[in-house]
């Protein structure tokens, strides 16, 4: 690829190898239907494609990218340059980049979600059971904010007789051969509404998205408004405090008050108070409202809502007496010290937006990488989840669930119980819970950032 000065995609891992072709196609449709969008061109574009062999290993011994296609022309016109890294050129609230390196932060991320959750999905019975086969109806499946197409893809495979729309702020990258008949793509942008999906979708799942969101509260009751009666969503983020050992007491973001915080936790910090103050997300709004569940939201039925917490440890550092459960920790916290390790630095080119120099910012990530590898200061990550079926009708409940068939629907939580996902039964489970952590937060924020003083 050095030779044609091509931009390299990833478009899968060796998970995937068998289903990466090595001959050049053009890539998936991905025309934007959204207001504000549906003036694009199609997008449809020609590639060719180099192979890498599958073993290359970090130190964790995970496999690394595997298969990358080069992408001569087209791709570009959504994406922007900045520091060094390819960004969408829809939405500037959203702060990660779009390019190779973060395809493969996604995927590695997808594979830790998927061995905490069990599965693909929280909720497990309830989502078989809207899922299940059925003569005569065709359940639609929407992915918001699908990034490389991981989940979609995986999804369509369990449940081939279901139909799935992935959006996203940027293409997908994914050959057009590869994808499924029974899913598409499409450029969206969430914040310019989605009317012309209500009523559509009888799951949605949503996954770290809100960065990009600049009214969560709006947006959260635009995205219900497209379920159909009684179909499910599914809200999954990020929690932008690191959380001590004990998952209650919040650990510091590393400064001078704070000489013995985390500097993973200062990169996190730091993110999250540009993305608000700069980039106007509405990341803070979501931690709030997503820790309080969906039990009082008009369009959901309070009786089919339930509220969890899941605690992922950042690297290996995590023992327990249950064989099986040691090794599902340690695998989880490889996966996601691979994520956040090469996640903070994907930060840089939003973080020097608000003043702080490149060498600042890459000796925070340095001693973030040596916190995470030597687990000096262990953290948890918390994500929040959140989900719940859309009402009948006004105040009415959601309509019975269909009857489902055990031989037509995957196994739920295969691999058992999580025991750092903590689910909240009630409203007030869920709101002890956030009270609980949100008064170890007595840290002295950080300083401002020069371009975010008197902001």
């Amino acid at each position: 690829m050095a030779e044609n000065n091509e931009t390299p995609i990833l478009i899968g891992t060796s998970t995937h190898e068998d289903e990466i072709s090595q001959k050049g196609v053009p890539k998936v449709d991905q025309r934007s239907f959204a207001g504000g969008l549906s003036q694009l061109d199609t997008t449809f574009y020609a590639s060719s494609m180099a192979y890498t062999s599958g073993n290359q290993r970090d130190e964790d011994g995970m496999t690394r990218i595997s298969a990358i296609a080069s992408v001569p022309g087209g791709l570009d016109e959504y994406r922007r340059l900045e520091g060094g890294r390819a960004f969408n050129v829809l939405n500037d609230t959203y702060f990660l980049p779009t390019d190779d390196d973060e395809f493969t932060r996604l995927n590695k991320q997808h594979t830790g979600f998927t061995v905490a959750l069990g599965g693909l999905y929280p909720a497990g019975g309830v989502v078989n059971a809207i899922l299940a086969q059925r003569e005569g109806y065709t359940p639609k499946v929407l992915d918001l904010g699908c990034g490389t197409g991981v989940w979609t893809l995986a999804m369509s495979k369990e449940f081939p007789h279901c139909q799935f729309v992935g959006i996203d702020l940027a293409p997908v990258p994914i050959e057009a051969e590869n994808v499924p008949s029974n899913c598409r793509f499409e450029l969206d942008d969430i914040n310019n509404g989605l009317a012309h999906f209500h009523n559509e979708f009888d799951v949605i799942h949503s996954r770290l998205v809100v960065g990009g969101i600049r009214d969560f509260r709006k947006s959260k009751e635009d995205v219900e408004k497209c379920l159909k009666p009684g179909g499910l969503v599914i809200w999954i983020d990020g929690d932008y405090d690191a959380l001590c050992p004990d998952k209650i007491h919040y650990r510091p973001p590393a400064s001078d008050a704070h000489p013995d915080g985390s500097w993973f936790g200062r990169l996190t910090f730091e993110a999250r108070r540009a993305a608000v103050a700069f980039g106007r997300s509405d990341l803070d709004t979501m931690m709030e409202v997503l820790s309080a569940g969906l039990w009082e939201d008009p369009l959901m039925d309070p009786e089919t809502c339930q509220g969890a917490d899941l605690f992922v440890p950042v690297g290996s550092w995590v023992t327990d007496d249950d064989k099986v459960e040691a090794q599902r920790l340690t695998y989880v916290g490889a996966l996601f010290r691979q994520d956040f390790m090469s996640g903070h630095r994907a930060f840089h080119a939003g973080l020097m937006k608000v003043g702080l120099s490149a060498e600042t910012l890459n000796d925070w990530s340095d001693r973030a990488d040596e916190e995470m590898t030597k687990f000096s200061k262990p953290v948890w990550i918390r994500f929040i989840c959140a989900w719940g079926r859309r009402r009948a009708g006004p105040l009415q409940p959601a309509p019975p669930l269909p009857t489902q068939v055990a031989s037509s629907s995957p196994r739920d939580h295969q691999l058992g119980p999580y025991k750092s996902f903590v689910v909240h039964e009630s409203a007030e489970k869920a709101r002890r819970a956030n009270e609980e952590r949100n008064r170890t937060k007595t840290f002295q924020h950080p300083p401002l950032p020069p371009a975010l003083q008197g902001h």
